[in-house]
């Protein structure tokens, strides 16, 4: 199916690799990063970079981690990184797949992405935990049980991202964030249900492509 079909073409190009530049362009006054899910890395979002950069003209970068990285490293090591963009002036939009939302966001209202950030779109994120996420081995576990510090944290600071718009992406037929609603649990987000996709199919499928750009052109 659809999904098996995502599986595949997720691997393959984590397998092949990224062939873009590692940083932001000089003059780019607009970057948009993209922040990977759970168990992938950054190459996973080629098309859809491919499909915003065609669409809106804007820079892109994205941001892998070691899915057996502490949150508090990744966290950390994201914001560096980040922070590089935002010194020399640029404004930051966010895209998250699943973890990579909650990473974001976390940016956003914990480390003071907010003065940066002017959009953050989130495609699966388990924004009120996942219970797939007990079968994940290694330590973001923790970050995506249902009920876990990092979600009740970000729901607790959400109004520290009041100023930042947010969308919502959620895949109903998601295994992996159950139950899927968790996808749309962000107080004050526009939520966009998607019929008949599942966690990986989200990266590929043309009507989340349109979604994002739509979401990324504010």
């Amino acid at each position: 199916g659809l999904e098996a079909q995502a599986c595949l073409r997720q691997g393959a190009l984590m397998l092949r690799g990224s062939r873009r530049p590692f940083g932001v362009p000089d003059g780019a006054r607009r970057v948009v990063a993209f922040l990977h899910g759970y168990g992938a890395t950054g190459p996973v979002f080629g098309p859809l970079r491919d499909e915003v950069e065609r669409e809106l003209g804007v820079a892109t970068i994205d941001f892998t981690y070691g899915s057996f990285t502490p949150f508090p490293r990744i966290v950390a090591d994201l914001a560096a990184h980040l922070d590089r963009a935002t010194a020399r002036g640029a404004r930051l939009d966010l895209v998250g797949h699943s973890l990579g939302g909650l990473l974001g966001r976390w940016y956003v209202q914990e480390m003071g992405g907010a003065a940066h950030v002017e959009r953050v779109v989130t495609l699966a994120t388990p924004h009120a935990g996942t219970a797939s996420a007990h079968i994940a081995p290694g330590p973001l576990r923790g970050a995506m049980l249902p009920d876990n510090p990092v979600v009740r944290r970000l729901a607790i600071g959400r109004h520290r991202a009041a100023g930042v718009e947010h969308t919502a992406l959620v895949a109903a037929a998601d295994i992996m964030v159950t139950p899927p609603a968790s996808a749309g649990a962000l107080e004050g987000a526009l939520v966009r249900w998607f019929e008949g996709l599942g966690h990986n199919a989200m990266l590929f499928d043309r009507g989340v492509h349109a979604a994002v750009v739509d979401a990324l052109r504010g």
